[in-house]
């Protein structure tokens, strides 16, 4: 076991040379029937990022060329935004979709391990914009050609405003929503995702979390929604040799085993430490809903370079 921490400490230091994130992560409680005889620290991501400027973003995930056995790099995002105006500008490239208040799966920009509804990312057209303090995206993404028309997958948007401390958003998006033929617009079948979150901090002391999602499954005989609210001590406690560690409290909800929408829920209870600014840790105890299902505890540490 010593010799397996020196080892994946050794390569998180070797990969920091070009990486932006390394993080591992290990079960401290192992669910019955899942073998641990393999389990451990396991460093589950390598990234090379150039930061999100004003005007490009440009944030390769190298897990699978310096973790696995293969040379594929994978794109998380890659754009360039011009201004087009003093009212929006105009972004194309790889980004993620503007669907719910949480914008990247990092962990260190996330205060809590538990993986929530994070949007993917397709290649798109986005227009972004600020009017009086109302914040807005358009995008038009995931566009094909197959030989007769352009077919696009998804259409949506996303509105953000801060008022008495709050800040509040609300997103629509449409999938399969429309082709262009070359002549006219068809409108075939699609569906339609929403959301609603806001976050607002009480007196500096507490911060209140909440996002409520429908993500339609096509089948009318089941609830689409689902939602997830995360409390958490804003000032934290400063500990010694750990640092600011901020306690949380987590409720979220999920399909049942019918795919009906809240028809079950984790509890989360988590402390997350930062010893350091360039480092973060995080240990979270997660309690499920469903029956016989085993509680777990699981820790994640990481450096950001």
């Amino acid at each position: 076991m010593k010799k397996t921490l020196i080892i994946l400490f050794g390569l998180c230091l070797a990969t920091s040379m070009f990486a932006h994130e390394v993080f591992m992560s290990a079960p401290i409680i192992v669910p019955d029937g899942q073998a641990d005889e393999d389990g451990g620290w396991t460093p589950n991501y390598v990234g090379l990022n150039w930061g999100v400027a004003e005007d490009y973003c440009a944030d390769f995930n190298l897990t699978p060329a310096v973790l696995g056995n293969t040379p594929a790099i994978g794109i998380n995002r890659a754009w360039k935004q011009l201004k087009v105006c003093d009212y929006f500008d105009i972004r194309f490239g790889k980004d993620q979709y503007a669907f719910g208040r949480l914008a990247s799966v990092k962990p260190s920009k996330n205060l809590q391990y538990a993986g929530l509804n994070v949007a993917g990312a397709e290649m798109m057209v986005k227009l972004v914009g600020d009017v009086s303090g109302l914040g807005w995206a358009l995008y038009y993404a995931n566009a094909d050609y197959n030989g007769l028309m352009w077919e696009a997958a998804d259409m949506g948007g996303r509105f953000t405003y801060s008022v008495a401390g709050a800040n509040l958003g609300t997103a629509i998006m449409m999938d399969g929503t429309s082709a262009f033929t070359g002549t006219e617009w068809d409108d075939p079948e699609s569906v339609m995702h929403w959301e609603f979150d806001f976050d607002y901090t009480i007196s500096e002391m507490v911060n209140l979390a909440f996002q409520l999602t429908n993500e339609d499954d096509d089948n009318e005989d089941t609830s689409d929604m689902n939602l997830y609210a995360l409390l958490h001590y804003v000032p934290g406690f400063d500990i010694p040799i750990c640092g600011k560690t901020i306690p949380y409290f987590g409720y979220i909800t999920k399909d049942d085993a019918e795919f009906e929408g809240m028809g079950d829920n984790n509890m989360i209870i988590g402390l997350n430490i930062k010893p350091k600014n360039n480092a973060f840790m995080k240990i979270e105890y997660s309690m499920d809903s469903v029956e016989d299902a085993d509680a777990t505890l699981d820790l994640q540490t990481g450096f950001t370079f």
